[in-house]
């Protein structure tokens, strides 16, 4: 009860510190599981575990029936609790507070005070203490014996130790209980978010990249299509190539045999003189060029120089 009271003095109430109920716990947590699954892109029921898996072994883990079979749980209780049929303006959906409500003199809280105001004014509250005080000394119901004095001095001595040291506590206790819930939870969905994030800048760079590969097959396309140009004309130059040979083997062929027939014609023609030319006429064919030779020679001998 002292330590609820002080973390109540100080405006703080962790339940983390001094165990409160467990129930505030299972609200906080829950509260915050919804609001961490309203604000990223996992899923509500997807374990830290799978989110830093391979993808081949988060695959087999997510076939199996029994993963199957809590999804669905978590789905079906999700529709009832969340649903569209849920009363929430008489049946709110109620969450941890992270602070304790404001209080007055130290334990008195706030909305007291806030209710007597509209029947009893600003000093109603304190009238209405002071009068219950009297009415239990009055009626002795409240005892003043020896040991009052004790009771006056610790609460005076608790009243000067929340004053001076309350704050600092509940900024330790409040450090705790933030370190405790980052380390249970936003880490591991930090860690998700940032590796998500990074995840997803790849594979925008990867379309990035396919959005260049419309250019890299047109230049593909293209030097294809050089190539193929290419070929053609290499083929057509192979069959000009060949048809040019055989018009020249055909050309060949036409000139090796007038020239056979010309060597043939001519060998004939001068066996055919030679056959017909007698000795005697050889002999005078010889000595009248021999004496056409003499006769051009002293021409030659005789012209000036």
């Amino acid at each position: 009860m002292l330590s609820r009271f002080a973390l109540t003095r100080t405006g703080r109430l962790s339940s983390f510190a001094f165990g409160g109920d467990v129930n505030g716990r299972v609200s906080m947590t829950l509260s915050a599981i919804r609001s961490v699954s309203s604000t990223t892109s996992l899923p509500a029921t997807a374990p830290a575990a799978v989110a830093h898996a391979h993808p081949a072994a988060a695959k087999e883990v997510s076939d199996g029936s029994d993963i199957r079979r809590t999804l669905g749980q978590w789905e079906a209780a999700n529709k009832i609790y969340f649903g569209p049929e849920r009363d929430t303006v008489n049946y709110p959906i109620r969450q941890a507070p992270e602070t304790s409500p404001p209080v007055r003199l130290g334990f008195v809280p706030e909305t007291w005070f806030q209710a007597f105001y509209d029947k009893t004014g600003v000093t109603g509250p304190y009238m209405f203490g002071a009068g219950m005080i009297t009415y239990l000394l009055s009626k002795e119901i409240w005892i003043i014996e020896h040991g009052f004095t004790h009771f006056l001095s610790f609460w005076l001595a608790f009243y000067i130790v929340v004053r001076k040291w309350g704050p600092s506590l509940s900024k330790y206790f409040d450090d705790q209980g933030e370190a405790l819930q980052d380390r249970l939870w936003w880490k591991s969905v930090n860690n998700a978010k940032a590796e998500y994030k990074a995840h997803i800048e790849e594979l925008e760079k990867s379309i990035w990249r396919e959005d260049g590969q419309k250019y890299l097959f047109e230049a593909k396309k293209e030097n294809v299509d050089l190539q193929l140009e290419s070929v053609y004309r290499q083929r057509l130059a192979d069959v000009h190539q060949s048809v040019k040979k055989r018009l020249d083997y055909q050309v060949d062929v036409q000139n090796a045999t007038t020239r056979v027939h010309q060597h043939h014609m001519v060998q004939w023609i001068v066996d055919g003189v030679l056959a017909g030319i007698s000795p005697q006429q050889e002999k005078d064919s010889l000595a009248k060029c021999i004496q056409d030779l003499k006769t051009i020679a002293a021409k030659a001998g005789a012209a000036p120089a």
